[in-house]
């Protein structure tokens, strides 16, 4: 307890003075309020701003177009798989490709101006089709395939178009199985129903190849078989009738508007061809049809095969097919690798058998390079076959297609045709993907085989009465188109455009284009008569000839064709229409004796083209001729061509 002295002595200290803050000071003070000026002391007032109707309108209008647009991008991209939104991209870039000729295309560009123009412009188109998909895919494939015309750069980029597309996901998937499967098993999910038409849980989720209207998944049927099970992208069904709509419109605006072609009338042609493709069941029959085709020719029996299609589990948008396994013909390295076994093919040479064996078969070498170009630095083992064998088939094959059975596959491009060995070392092919197919007549195949007979007999006077009679006004450049090379034996109207001042031609690219135009405007000459199945002929015979130049020309492809039409003229095949009496079919064995023997005597300049590549390390018949061309090209069209195969990387 404190002293009474200490308690008075705190009680006579002086109270700290109180702080106010200066909001509790405002609190306590005395409220005054604001005294406004008086009116006559403040401005004028400023009229308010006014919108006129018209803008307010316009502004609706925006806002309106711009919710409207928005919103049908938004349902084409995410519910309608950019339908018409990729459409709108083909026709934009084709009128910037169309503008890009039309103002900067003239007689004042030289060479690497020109040049310039042409790899702008096929980049342009490069990034459409590949930015669209679909039947785009199909489109780029058919230019990669025309590889003197592109640039080295584009080249290589369209090159990707034999690579794999994207896949459509297992939900997709599972919807086109349920769509086109739904009527047999009611009430079931995709994965239900791929376990009760297969083996429970071998149906492959992930696809193991993918193109451009479909991909392949890999399974296996109750019976044991393994199979291939082919289904349709879901968004191609949509896609294709749009597709094809804007295709015939561009179409006719570059061949009619822009260049003054007639070359239009063969859209409906093309455009129906190409819609059969998304038709799996019409798919199937030309499978079929094809295979017995080729069991009646006994020239080709054992070269070829045909998979076999389970019509029962195929449907229009799903085909199950017998499952092959073999190698790629643009795997040319493995292809023609020694031999150890089966196990071994795509294994490099010092890989123990064990390891091979245990992994399987590598059907694709990857690494540094693919495709066609050279890696002989990576040693491995492959089939052991050799090129001219798997050429010869190849070109008998289409051929015959071409020449008797009337019913041609167009769309041979390197990811439809597989190699496999046989037993005795010979390489035996397979024709997958019989979606684009022609059937032709009697008559026209009769013509067609006359025409090519005549062609190396220069018998212009047979080749002017067929092409007389196929509405076609200029002979020279339809044997020059059919054969793929300037044709010698008539005006000799393309040998001097294609080559150039040196040859008494066209002095610049623009004469030479020029000079073109003019040539293929009088090509047709009556739109009714002209064959439309010689587009896709020629779509065929160019991919061949595309394969022959890659392999170095192993074989002469214009020699055998020739051979092939001289046969087909002396066969009597009834199950294609060829039937001829015993007269006919002497008189025509006889004349083909005799055109082997004049064939004997132009196959020279081959021979000695092989035997100089052999001997000397020089190219073959058709890479001469190819380099040739694009000499001439780069000097005189101001175009510069790929000096490797197009399947390159």
């Amino acid at each position: 307890m404190l002293p009474p002295s200490r308690i008075q002595q705190f009680l006579r200290l002086r109270p700290p003075p109180l702080r106010l803050s200066r909001r509790n000071y405002i609190a306590n003070t005395r409220f005054s309020p604001l005294v406004p000026p008086p009116p006559s002391s403040l401005p004028k007032p400023r009229p308010a701003r006014q919108i006129s109707a018209r803008t307010r309108k316009n502004v609706r209008r925006l806002i309106y177009t711009t919710g409207v647009l928005g919103t049908f991008y938004l349902a084409d991209v995410y519910l309608n798989y950019s339908t018409f939104t990729r459409n709108i991209r083909t026709v934009t870039t084709c009128i910037l490709i169309a503008a890009d000729y039309k103002l900067n295309f003239n007689a004042g560009k030289d060479a690497a101006q020109l040049s310039r123009i042409h790899e702008r412009n096929a980049d342009r188109m490069l990034g459409l089709c590949l930015h669209n998909g679909g039947l785009y895919q199909k489109i780029g494939q058919a230019i990669a395939m025309q590889s003197a015309i592109l640039p080295p750069i584009v080249q290589e980029k369209f090159s990707r178009f034999f690579d794999e597309t994207p896949q459509a996901s297992y939900k997709e998937v599972e919807r086109v199985l349920r769509e086109e499967f739904g009527d047999r098993f009611p009430g079931l999910s995709g994965s239900e129903i791929a376990d009760r038409i297969f083996v429970p849980g071998s149906f492959e989720k992930r696809a193991v190849g993918s193109a451009s209207i479909a991909q392949v998944h890999k399974a296996k049927l109750p019976t044991g078989e393994e199979v291939a099970v082919k289904i349709q992208k879901p968004w191609i069904q949509r896609q294709v009738g749009l597709d094809l709509w804007v295709f015939r419109g561009v179409t006719y605006f570059f061949s009619t508007w822009m260049f003054g072609l007639p070359l239009s009338f063969l859209t409906p042609y093309i455009c129906e061809r190409l819609y059969s493709e998304t038709d799996f069941y019409n798919e199937a029959q030309n499978a079929q049809r094809t295979a017995e085709f080729i069991s009646s020719e006994p020239t080709l029996k054992g070269r070829i095969y045909v998979p076999k299609v389970f019509n029962e589990l195929s449907t229009k948008r799903v085909m199950v097919a017998e499952w092959i396994d073999g190698v790629g013909v643009a795997e040319r390295q493995v292809l023609t690798g020694p031999y150890r076994d089966d196990n071994s093919v795509g294994h490099t040479i010092n890989t123990p058998r064990s390891i091979s064996n245990r992994q399987g078969p590598i059907k694709r070498v990857r690494g540094v390079g693919e495709g066609y170009s050279d890696r002989n630095n990576l040693r491995i083992y492959g089939l052991g076959v050799r090129e001219k064998d798997v050429m010869q088939t190849m070109v008998d094959v289409f051929c015959a297609q071409m020449f008797l059975f009337g019913f041609v596959h167009c769309d041979p491009h390197p990811g439809n045709i597989l190699v496999r060995r046989l037993p005795n070392g010979k390489p035996q092919l397979v024709l997958l993907d019989h979606g684009l197919y022609i059937t032709t007549t009697p008559k026209f195949r009769h013509q067609y085989a006359l025409f090519w007979k005549s062609l190396f007999t220069f018998d212009n006077e047979t080749i002017n009465n067929i092409a007389t009679e196929w509405g076609i006004g200029n002979n020279d450049l339809f044997a020059s188109a059919t054969l793929l090379k300037p044709y010698q034996g008539g005006t000799k109207e393309m040998a001097t455009i294609v080559g150039g001042s040196k040859a008494g031609g066209p002095k610049t690219a623009y004469e030479a284009s020029q000079q073109m135009r003019e040539k293929v405007a009088e090509f047709i000459v009556n739109q009714d008569q002209m064959p439309r199945e010689l587009v896709f002929i020629g779509r065929n015979m160019r991919i061949v000839q595309a394969h022959n130049q890659n392999f170095g020309a192993p074989v002469n492809r214009l020699k055998i064709i020739a051979n092939w039409a001289s046969y087909a003229l002396a066969r009597s095949m009834k199950e294609a229409g060829l039937e001829r009496s015993w007269g006919q079919i002497m008189r025509g064995w006889w004349e083909h004796a005799v055109f082997k023997v004049v064939v004997f005597g132009l196959d020279w300049s081959f021979w000695l083209g092989r035997v100089r590549q052999v001997v000397f390390g020089g190219v073959g018949f058709e890479e001469g001729l190819e380099q040739r061309l694009r000499a001439v090209a780069k000097e005189e069209f101001g175009v510069e061509l790929q000096g490797e195969s197009v399947f390159a990387g």
